[in-house]
């Protein structure tokens, strides 16, 4: 069996080793979080090192989810074997930056929404391609592997796009009640809607334009309401906000 060590226990852990269950890996956690490690033992029957060399010492593979502000000194300040492999999902660490704290092991980086992946339904971007990491993240969903890391940073702005979507779905939800639908039909109908029109995407080999052309008619009600997001700027400033995401996870 694979085993895989986690340097960190917040939040984004904690989705992977629930995605994970049942999936053909041992996990070992870091101590450092010591009540959400003990926790995810409890819950999910992964192990609990007693340091996070320790975790780097008996894994096959190294998924690090550390904070992005101290993750590269503290993994500067373990030992890795060579080659062994590590994949960062910590936000705005670039591959030169986390090979230099790694030395001789052989470094990657992805990025994920993290509740979807807990579901196994969540997308993943890695760069580079590695074939230990996207049987890994295959595990959580579908991987968009990337050779170049100037497409994988723009890439990388979807985890902000999957956040805020929550916020909009929300704000769409909100509106369903407030015209009377109870909370849960208004959820499970906004929901739904976005799943099927997911899957259209997905599963139509048509352009874009030509899907959008035959669902958005002249004078209909779609129209009526990307008409009244042209005019308040509403899709410009989904633009404005990933312009704004892409310049932080630049520097």
């Amino acid at each position: 069996m694979t085993t895989i060590g986690i340097p960190g226990a917040g939040e984004l852990a904690g989705l992977v080793v629930r995605g994970l269950q049942g999936q053909g890996y041992r996990l070992i956690l870091s101590p450092r979080n010591a009540k959400v490690s003990a926790r995810l033992a409890a819950a999910y029957g992964c192990e609990v090192a007693t340091s996070n060399q320790a975790v780097v010492d008996a894994a096959d593979g190294v998924f690090v989810a550390l904070p992005a502000a101290t993750g590269t000194e503290e993994l500067a300040r373990l030992s890795f074997r060579p080659g062994q492999p590590v994949l960062s999902a910590m936000a705005g660490t670039g591959l030169a930056r986390l090979q230099a704290a790694i030395g001789p092991a052989r470094a990657a980086v992805a990025m994920m929404p993290g509740y979807a992946n807990a579901l196994r339904d969540g997308p993943s971007i890695l760069c580079p391609e590695d074939g230990f990491w996207h049987d890994f993240l295959s595990k959580l969903g579908p991987v968009f592997p990337f050779a170049d890391e100037t497409t994988f940073t723009a890439a990388a702005a979807f985890g902000a796009l999957s956040g805020a979507s929550f916020g909009w779905m929300a704000r769409i939800i909100a509106w369903f009640q407030a015209q009377g639908l109870p909370a849960d039909q208004a959820r499970a109908l906004v929901a739904a809607t976005l799943r099927g029109n997911a899957e259209v995407l997905l599963h139509e080999d048509r352009p874009l334009a030509d899907i959008a052309g035959s669902v958005v008619t002249p004078g209909g009600i779609s129209e009526m309401v990307l008409e009244t997001f042209h005019r308040q700027g509403a899709l410009a400033a989904w633009d404005k906000g990933l312009d704004r995401v892409l310049d932080r996870i630049k520097r």
